[in-house]
């Protein structure tokens, strides 16, 4: 009797961790430089699948709309025609939105980024419009790009290490229907030779 308890708790738990994986969160891990300095290679993130809408498990059907991705939001997405790959970035640009890039600096909607130094030496802050303000690295290429019309239920991505970081400036807008979820937090942080970062655990992202 008491080996069916144990057993009838272990599926129960692990029924429940399957759902709350399928439907509400998901974790990945950070294997590039491209959101430094917020997200470090070695960073485990937890990505609330829920943020933004329910789903159908192991299908795009949406069931419910919760949420609206807006600018500055940290967001895990998929690009279409490059497999089931997983990219985190940052949503500058929302649908209606004109993007462009003058030597660096951002543009939204014909106005200027506002930038000051950051906390750390090398880092900026970047605020647009009346969005938090968050670090980014401006590196020393001078880019360009755009202008650009975001159309309707797309998104426009830039990784916060401007100069080195694959994003919606090689792959255009992003669709609705490859967002999977809103970046929480970072649950934990292990570098490069195995060692832990207790100090990034449990952190919000800026």
């Amino acid at each position: 009797m008491k080996a069916k308890a144990i057993l009838k708790a272990f599926l129960i738990a692990t029924i429940t961790a399957l759902s709350v994986r399928l439907v509400l969160v998901e974790d990945y891990r950070i294997a590039s430089d491209s959101m430094m300095p917020n997200l470090l290679k070695g960073d485990l993130i937890l990505v609330s699948k829920s943020a933004y809408n329910l789903r159908l498990p192991f299908s795009s059907f949406e069931l419910l709309r919760t949420g609206k991705p807006l600018r500055s939001e940290v967001v895990a997405f998929s690009v279409p025609d490059h497999g089931a790959d997983t990219f985190i970035k940052r949503i500058i640009g929302v649908a209606g939105d004109r993007i462009e890039i003058k030597d660096g600096i951002l543009l939204v909607n014909d106005k200027q980024a506002q930038y000051e130094p950051g906390k750390v030496s090398g880092e900026t802050l970047e605020q647009v419009e009346d969005q938090n303000p968050y670090p980014i690295l401006l590196g020393d290429k001078h880019l360009n790009y755009g202008p650009l019309d975001i159309r309707k239920d797309h998104f426009f991505f830039l990784g916060d290490n401007r100069s080195d970081s694959v994003d919606s400036r090689l792959w255009g807008p992003i669709p609705y229907s490859c967002l999977k979820g809103r970046v929480a937090l970072i649950w934990l942080s292990v570098g490069s030779k195995g060692l832990v970062r207790p100090d990034r655990w449990l952190s919000a992202i800026p």
